[in-house]
């Protein structure tokens, strides 16, 4: 028996002739020396893992930071809520029995603890509503300022990153919200994003819980010939709705919105162009003419009143308005060589308009009252600030800014009080 293994039946023995030419190929690539990258780890050489690693060298998963503005709000405004829906209810039914024992507690207050809760409940989500609608319409005319002086169309193209021309998503587009969530900075870029954006969202978000409270449910108590002994509070509001008077709180919330937007386009380098404005001047001044007793104060007071017969009842309020547009044309025009240091400025342009729009929402009577008492205001403001007390320097970085905020301070003091100020001049 032999010691060598016979070849199986397919096999053929591995013979090597003379004259057989050799591929050495395979057999220089097998003694080819590893490269330093490829040479085997020893065991003192194998990675550690990172339960081996010491805690100097581990890597720490980075940590969010908290949003502290966001979560701070989100307090307060649990905080209101409490206070307002459960608390404040049995303070006043504790200082109405303290004051009138022998009386009974008003309906508002004698209601079940159920039914209360609902109501107040209802009450504080109608203000965040009418809030959360004002920033809405305060983001766009964040757009419109920003994007009509250079030309640029608002109805196509979404809100982008000024910087990195990133599109902003549905949620950090969200009025005050989406400012706050990415904490005043771009997600793709992280530039920072004015923050004259979250202050006119939420100014005019506030001008429009303060139509909302002051004109609406207390059932136009501010406005003048306006009969408001009816039944006031939101819950009147909603089972006895006035659209005329619905009309009229949008319509002035809106001319405050308008007015705002003009005031912040004062900061920009080419003045709001007058078509746009032409048209929503006309949006908010348009409620009086197809509903004549949207107009309060009639053109003819405080003088004759008999010249109101003789035209039609769409005719009043044309000529209230053109009235109007004339007195805040010519009083903004005026006043303007005042506020303004150069001609044909930007302040100067924006301040007519703004007259313009107040004579055309409110009348020929109310632009007057509000623009005199407004230059009042603004040359005790400026001599204020030239005092010695107050650098220069200071006042010139908000000069553009300062007629606008008189003129729209003044013109909301003037609403409050529209009826009182009306019967003060002889109209009511």
């Amino acid at each position: 028996m032999s010691d060598s293994i016979p070849p199986m039946a397919n096999e053929t023995p591995f013979q090597l002739s003379e004259n057989a030419p050799v591929n050495f190929e395979f057999i220089s690539n097998a003694e080819q020396p590893l490269s330093d990258a490829e040479q085997p780890l020893s065991d003192a050489e194998q990675p550690l893992s990172d339960a081996e690693q010491p805690l100097s060298t581990r890597k720490r998963p980075k940590r969010k930071r908290t949003n502290w503005p966001l979560l701070t709000i989100a307090i307060c405004l649990v905080g209101v809520y409490i206070l307002y829906v459960f608390a404040l209810p049995e303070i006043q039914v504790a200082i109405f029995r303290s004051r009138f024992p022998k009386k009974f507690i008003p309906p508002e207050l004698a209601l079940k603890g159920s039914t209360r809760t609902l109501l107040r409940t209802c009450e504080f989500l109608f203000v965040g509503w009418f809030f959360y609608l004002g920033a809405s319409i305060g983001s766009f005319l964040n757009v419109v300022a920003g994007r009509m002086p250079e030309g640029r169309t608002i109805v196509f193209g979404g809100s982008k990153c000024p910087y990195c021309d990133t599109r902003l998503s549905f949620l950090d587009n969200t009025p005050v919200l989406g400012w706050l969530l990415v904490q005043g900075k771009c997600r793709t870029c992280r530039l920072p994003i004015a923050p004259r954006y979250l202050m006119i969202e939420v100014v005019i978000g506030a001008i429009f819980v303060w139509i909302g409270l002051w004109e609406l449910v207390s059932s136009g108590s501010n406005l003048p010939h306006w009969d408001s002994s009816g039944r006031s509070g939101l819950t009147s509001l909603v089972l006895f709705t006035q659209w005329q008077l619905i009309a009229a709180a949008l319509s002035h919330a809106g001319m405050f919105a308008v007015l705002i937007m003009l005031g912040v386009a004062n900061e920009g380098r080419k003045p709001f162009p007058i078509l746009p404005f032409l048209v929503m001047a006309a949006a908010v001044a348009s409620p009086k003419i197809f509903n004549p007793s949207l107009d309060f104060v009639s053109w003819t007071e405080p003088f004759q009143r008999s010249l109101i017969s003789k035209l039609g009842p769409i005719a009043n309020p044309l000529v209230s308005i053109l009235l109007g547009v004339l007195s805040g044309l010519g009083l903004g025009w005026i006043s303007s060589f005042w506020i303004a240091k150069r001609p044909n400025s930007i302040v100067e342009r924006h301040w007519i308009l703004q007259c313009f729009l107040i004579g055309s929402v409110l009348g020929w009577q109310s632009v007057v009252t509000i623009v005199l008492c407004s230059l009042i205001v603004y040359g005790m403001t400026r001599s204020l600030w030239s005092s010695r007390s107050v650098s220069i320097q200071s006042f010139q970085s908000v000069e553009a800014f300062v007629p606008s905020m008189c003129l729209i301070g003044i013109c909301m003091l003037h609403h409050s009080l529209w009826r009182q100020i009306a019967y003060l001049i002889g109209i009511v």
